[in-house]
């Protein structure tokens, strides 16, 4: 049988971060992932300059950049601007890509492709009918992760996310839509790319059920006169239950510890935290991540801002027209942008 000190399951950006951190040191580390190409994942594709600032991308790697976003509510809308850019699009296939490069330095790494792990037992996995022993395993397997289910959490808040990626360039501009009577305390998007444009929105069953989201999601289309002909339908899962990271020789990064924001969905920026700060509490069991605590204070106040927005029910709209309206005051715009990017 196989064996390595540390397996990570899921080559998405937290897996790739937690390798590339392991990637240091001694340990024999394995980095699964169950489709044959990493990179590639239904996304909406959006960065903040927090993401920016961490990753250190090159410019070529940057499909869209901007310093100001259109924030409707209903029928209104006022431009949100900064004096730098602070919103950003990029392909999830060139990120992955990006990141898995960097991992040809390191021998002591193992990346394996088409490998869907099917089985966890307390000091192994099943990768495609054949046992792999750890010492230490890492869920990086996002929303519908296995190690997650391995280890009998189950996610309340989840949300739903749908999308079109429609091959134009029509769409120059970042775009946030808040209707409460078609998302309730969620909202609809349009994100342009170099070659294309996602254009979604999402919400929590719970509160909106799928049907109806879907329906809704149809009847802004129409009314924003958004032509989807040739647009490719997606929909994807948005864990924000976060639960807990560490269980003994067990840890979970990224979506699939639900370190998502509920409020705003963002996700890459918490993976690439997450899945550096396990790597390295993997190699040093007495460290204390204050990167992760520091995730986990800004998520408790997306937390309190999303129960709000639920709990304001017909209320809803007059509460997005007054966070609109503070938006437009410098002050309390560069303490927005600081929370949400």
């Amino acid at each position: 049988m196989e064996s390595f000190d540390v397996i990570i399951v899921g080559a998405g950006p937290a897996g790739l971060k937690c390798a590339e951190t392991l990637g240091k040191s001694n340990l024999k580390v394995l980095l699964l992932e169950k489709n044959k190409e990493i990179g590639p994942k239904v996304c909406a594709g959006g960065l903040t300059g927090k993401d920016i600032g961490y990753l250190n991308l090159p410019d070529s790697l940057i499909d869209f950049q901007n310093n100001e976003i259109k924030l409707h509510v209903n029928n209104t809308f006022s431009l949100i601007k900064h004096e730098n850019n602070f919103s950003y699009t990029i392909d999830r296939k060139n990120l992955g890509q990006w990141q898995l490069q960097k991992l040809n330095k390191f021998q002591n790494v193992d990346v394996r492709t088409n490998s869907l792990v099917t089985e966890i037992s307390k000091d192994y996995i099943v990768v495609n009918s054949k046992k792999i022993k750890y010492r230490f395993l890492v869920g990086a397997d996002g929303s519908a992760s296995i190690v997650k289910r391995y280890l009998g959490i189950k996610s309340k808040k989840v949300a739903i996310a749908i999308q079109y990626i429609i091959p134009s360039k029509k769409y120059i501009d970042f775009e946030i839509f808040c209707d409460s009577k078609l998302f309730s305390a969620w909202y609809a998007w349009i994100f342009p790319h170099k070659n294309h444009t996602s254009i979604g929105c999402a919400c929590n069953p719970k509160v909106l059920s799928s049907k109806e989201l879907v329906n809704n999601f149809r009847l802004w289309l129409k009314k924003n006169k958004i032509d989807i002909t040739e647009g490719k339908y997606e929909a994807f899962l948005v864990d924000y239950d976060y639960q807990g990271h560490e269980f003994d020789n067990v840890f979970l990064v990224g979506d699939a510890g639900g370190f998502v924001s509920g409020l705003t969905g963002e996700g890459i920026y918490q993976a690439l935290i997450t899945g550096e700060e396990i790597a390295r509490l993997v190699l040093n069991p007495k460290y204390r991540s204050t990167k992760i605590d520091q995730l986990l204070k800004i998520k408790e106040k997306h937390n309190r801002i999303l129960n709000i927005l639920i709990k304001s029910g017909r209320f809803r709209t007059i509460v997005f027209h007054i966070g609109r309206l503070l938006l437009k005051i410098p002050y309390f715009r560069k303490k927005a942008i600081g929370l949400l990017g």
